[in-house]
């Protein structure tokens, strides 16, 4: 089987390895493999185990959890196996906000990663469509607010960034070089109405009960969005020492690595750590006034069948 053949097996990619015993002991890096390494993509786990989506403080770059699926087996050394994960994680994280707190937390809570289906406290995804080496997915949200006016006197006549719902539809390629996806979501609670646009690029290194994934992404918020939740401050929200400012349509860029460890058939660890690198017109907001924001997380979850 040539490597373009075995990156897009369907049949793999689709389907959690019943198997019980020990993965062979080799490395697999994609295009190198007769199982493809995904079935569609990570732009970012929501924690290693997918835990602060419960607590709101998703990572920037945890927009996307789909990558992770085509490492799916329930192989007992496998760095992604499939079904209920529980556990806690150590979060740390920088907020978007100049006078922003950074915060620092434990938390609990659990996932569910499955070969089509997966639930990440805060989204969830479904790949519904298999052509070949493209997939296509649905995706649901519930992005938390990320602004409090209580929590900084400069803030006090800002009005509170509150939560939405979006949904949006998204395609993965599975190419030799990697896993390639375009996504677009929107508000569906009328929030804020609008809406964005996600390119990213990932690509795992595999090897018995371990794992590493880089990934990169491109962000793109429709202004209504990038205002409500990136530094725009409204006219009625002006004060001295926060100009009206409109942030307009905004890009961000969004590197991240994430890595597991299978300890043994029932425990895991990992650790993820991403980025959100602003454009300029975020940037320069006076809310914001910085180049960018970052997230770390370490993990350890019971792997419960």
């Amino acid at each position: 089987m040539t490597h373009a053949a075995a990156l897009i097996d369907k049949t793999s990619a689709c389907k959690p390895n019943t198997g019980t015993g020990p993965a062979p002991r080799r490395s697999r890096r994609l295009g190198h493999s007769h199982r493809p390494l995904w079935a569609a993509r990570l732009l970012d786990l929501v924690g290693v185990i997918g835990l602060i989506g419960l607590q709101g403080m998703t990572p920037a770059s945890a927009e996307d959890l789909q990558g992770v699926q085509a490492i799916l087996s329930n192989s007992e050394t496998s760095p992604i196996p499939a079904g209920w994960w529980v556990g806690a994680a150590g979060y740390t994280g920088s907020s978007p906000y100049r006078d922003g707190n950074n915060t620092s937390t434990p938390i609990p809570g659990a996932l569910y990663i499955g070969s089509d289906f997966m639930y990440l406290g805060d989204r969830a995804f479904y790949t519904f469509a298999h052509a070949g080496p493209v997939s296509f997915f649905g995706r649901a949200r519930v992005r938390l607010g990320n602004l409090d006016p209580k929590d900084q006197s400069q803030w006090t006549l800002l009005k509170p960034r509150r939560w939405q719902g979006e949904a949006g539809l998204g395609a993965t390629w599975l190419s030799g070089v990697g896993l390639w996806t375009a996504r677009v979501s929107t508000d569906v609670t009328q929030r804020t109405g609008g809406s964005e646009v996600l390119f990213s690029w990932s690509a795992p290194v595999v090897q018995q009960g371990w794992m590493v994934m880089p990934g990169l992404a491109a962000i793109w918020r429709q202004d209504k969005l990038a205002n409500y939740y990136f530094g725009g401050v409204s006219a009625a929200e002006a004060s001295t020492a926060l100009p009206a400012y409109n942030v307009g349509h905004a890009w961000s860029i969004s590197p991240s690595v994430l890595s597991t460890y299978r300890i043994n058939p029932q425990w895991m660890v990992g650790g993820l750590f991403s980025m959100d690198i602003f454009s300029n017109a975020i940037k320069d907001s006076p809310l914001v006034q910085q180049r960018s924001r970052y997230d770390l997380l370490l993990g350890l979850a019971y792997i419960w069948r």
